[in-house]
Formats: C-alpha cells, structure tokens, sequence
C-alpha cells in the first residue's frame, strides 16, 4: 500500500480507473450511513455519527471516534474485489486523529484475511485528500474496504467525506534492486507502502518460528532483501516469486503480508559478494549475501556483545551474528577467518550472519589469498577523492576498473606504484565497484560515493 499523499497527478490518475465504490457520506439509514458498516466494523455504533457542519461537499459527512492508540476499523460493506489487482482508495480527512485504509478479502495464510494496512495520516483541522492503495490477494465478492483510526481527539476527532474507490490496475514485478535502492539518507524504500510484485533466489532463513528469510537477485550492492512470512518455508536455492507489502521495520527494509507465492525452481545458488569489514554498515549491503576474507578475530563473544564477535580484514570491524547459526568452537583472538552470511540489520547495526558451520572458515593466510588482499581504499564513502593504498601488491602494475551497478566503467587503467587516486568529485551519490586485476588473482571492492 501506498502512504498517504496528498492530492497530486497520481491521486488524480487513480480516480480514472473503473470505479468499485462510491459515498459521499449523504445517505444514511437511522444512524447508519447507507453502504458502510460491514461486518469487519469494530468501532463502536455510538462513535459513527453524522456531522452536517463544515463538511467536505454535500450536506453531510461522518465522525469517527476512538481515543485509544489501538485501532478500529470502519468499514464498507460488501465488494467485489479481483485478485493481484490494485484498488485506489482517495478520502477526504479533517480533525484530529490517525486514519489508514486497509482490506479484508478473505486471503489465505496467518493474516486472517486481512491485507497489510497503509501508513497512518495525521488529520489537521483543514480538509485534506489522502489516497492510498492495496491489493487484492484473493478473487471474492465479500471483500470490505477499511478506514483504520487510532488516537482521536475532541472536539472533532476524525471527520471523513467523498470517499472513492477504484481499480488502479495490475500489479507491475518490481526487482529487489528496485526496492532497495535509494538515496535517502535513512535508507527507507522509495516503494515503502507499495504492494510489489517480486521473487529472487533464498539465501537464508531465520531459524525462530514464523520469521521468515532472505531473497537475492543477483550478487552485489541492493539486491538482497528479508521477507517476514509466517506461511511458507523454502529452502537456501528456492527460487520464489510472490506479491509482497514493502514496509521499513526498526531500520531495515523487509516484505510482509506474502500472497501468490510460487517456488519456481529449487537447487540454485547465489555467489556471496566479497567486501572489506569496513564496509559491512553500507546501506547497499542490506540482506545481501556477503563474505569478508582475512579477517582476524578482535573481539570474542561474550559479556555485553550478546555472543557476537568481530573481525577485521585492516578495514574496519564486522560485527558477526548468531542469529542464524552459533560459530563453534568459539572464535580465537587474532586467528584470521573468511567468513560468509546475510547483512542483517538489527539492533541499530548491521551483523554478518553466518547460515551454517562451512560459512566460518580459518583463513590459510595472506600469501594464498593473493596480495590483493591487502589492499586497502579510502575514504569510503568518498566525496572527491578515493586513495588506493596497493599494500603487498604494490609496484606490481595493478590494473583496475571502476564501475557502476550495471557494470558500466567509468573509469580503468593501472597501478603501478605504492598507491593510485582515483577521481570521484564529478561521479554522481552511489555504490561503486573498484576491480583490481594482478597476474591470476582478482579483488572486488564496494565503494561508496557521497556528497
């Protein structure tokens, strides 16, 4: 579902659609307004009154009252509602309070039939048209539309009118990268509150009852992503699709309220993404599949870190996680690890989770890893300047490429010396790829460009 908007060429557009339902509030039955009050209406009969003063058009609109934090819900009656189509639901709100809009269609699965609901609006005392959008998950002709309310005050609480509901059309597949890209500083979804269509390779799976596991598309920066389904539990290599609510959770993106689901193919593998440590807090790498090599162990588990441990390849720390899988025997001080899992954000930082006992390897050491693996870039994030500190590969003629995420360079050419610069100032906020090619060995590392 879409968050509330106000009114705009979108808002406009959804009202073009084949209409499903329409209420200006003017007829009511006793204390009843004609076409609403199914049975999914918990609110209470005494707080749905008729108000005649300062309405939105017409001679009259409704009240809506609830005072506490918890929501109710008013709903209309009975409609037809087709699945994997898109209802555009635009009402007109003044007063104080909280209202989204959800809907009951009877869908399969733990959500007891009810789609997952839009973003609150917060009501003024000047009318405002809010229009959001959901999806039907289920052929039915006993579907009913919702206004949620939560939180309204006296003297006017909620007050809604000319309320339209209309098909928007079918849901369009969106790609993980399309749900996780952004460039918004708090890393929330540019589709937040939009219901998707979408599917990728499962990486991992969260070992507690009903929550769920991670999707890949691809391999690097925004093509991971969790799915919070307590309906379905496939396999690390299913390739799933389904249609999915995009909502922010605690500060990672996730997808909730799974319908259409389908297991494609099964067995298929997704190569992790070698990073450095230090890169392990990037937004980009959010749920992505991730290995960092050569890290040595600078933290064990134990006391106040919760079991976790840390590592450092000379980047940065990693905070490694035990979500998934507990690395046993515990890890060594200063012994070197290559280690393999999800970039899971929780707790206000991101941890490598590893999924089994193979993804906790001890390293064999620098020399066979290839003296690529000393390398080390900065800063990063870089805003005019990045610093490729060569290491043991230097005077070695170092070739590079610099790249964009669909791999397109930008920029190429060699290192010869203890170190190289490459120019960033005129490069657009993003992730980046720097490619580092010596004699047989190969080097792979996430740069991001800030402004």
């Amino acid at each position: 579902m879409r968050t509330a908007v106000l009114l705009s060429a979108f808002a406009i557009a959804g009202l073009a659609g084949a209409q499903v339902f329409q209420s200006g509030l003017e007829d009511w039955t006793g204390a009843t307004p004609d076409g609403w009050v199914g049975s999914k209406t918990n609110l209470d009969a005494a707080n749905i009154t008729q108000v005649t003063e300062n309405v939105h058009g017409g001679a009259s609109a409704v009240r809506l009252e609830n005072a506490d934090s918890g929501h109710k819900r008013f709903t209309t009656q009975t409609l037809t509602v087709t699945n994997g189509i898109n209802y555009t639901i635009t009402f007109w709100v003044r007063g104080s309070g909280n209202v989204r809009t959800g809907l009951f269609d009877g869908r399969p699965g733990t959500s007891a039939g009810y789609a997952p609901y839009g973003s609150y609006y917060a009501a003024t005392s000047t009318w405002t048209m809010v229009t959001q959008t959901v999806a039907a998950a289920n052929d039915t002709t006993g579907a009913e539309f919702i206004l949620s309310v939560q939180s309204t005050a006296a003297p006017d609480h909620l007050v809604i009118d000319d309320v339209n509901i209309s098909e928007a059309g079918a849901l369009q597949p969106s790609s993980i990268y399309d749900i996780q890209f952004t460039v918004d500083p708090n890393g929330d979804s540019p589709l937040n509150g939009q219901t998707v269509l979408t599917g990728g390779i499962v990486t991992a799976d969260l070992p507690a009852a009903n929550a769920g596991y991670f999707i890949q598309a691809g391999t690097g920066p925004w093509t991971g992503v969790y799915v919070f389904d307590a309906d379905h539990s496939p396999a690390i290599g299913d390739s799933v699709t389904f249609s999915a609510s995009v909502t922010e959770y605690f500060g990672i993106t996730e997808l909730t309220g799974i319908t259409n689901y389908t297991t494609v193919s099964t067995g298929n593998a997704i190569a992790p993404y070698v990073v450095a440590t230090g890169d392990v807090s990037l937004e980009p790498l959010e749920s992505v599949l991730v290995k960092v090599m050569n890290a040595a162990c600078t933290e064990i588990p134990g006391g106040a870190n919760f079991g976790k441990y840390k590592v450092n390849d000379g980047s940065g720390d990693a905070v490694i996680g035990k979500v998934i899988y507990t690395t046993v025997p515990d890890p060594l001080l200063g012994t070197t690890y290559n280690v393999t899992g999800v970039n899971y954000y929780s707790f206000s930082e991101y941890n490598i989770q590893p999924r089994m006992a193979s993804d906790v390897e001890i390293a064999s050491g620098i020399a066979e890893a290839g003296v690529l693996a000393t390398v080390q870039v900065g800063p990063n994030p870089a805003t005019e300047q990045l610093t490729v500190n060569l290491g043991q590969a230097a005077n070695t003629n170092v070739s590079y490429t610099f790249t964009d995420l669909q791999g397109r360079t930008l920029q190429s050419g060699v290192f010869a010396g203890e170190r190289g610069m490459l120019n960033v100032a005129d490069i657009a906020t993003g992730m980046y790829r720097l490619t580092l090619r010596s004699n047989k060995l190969v080097n792979s590392i996430a740069v991001q460009v800030a402004r």
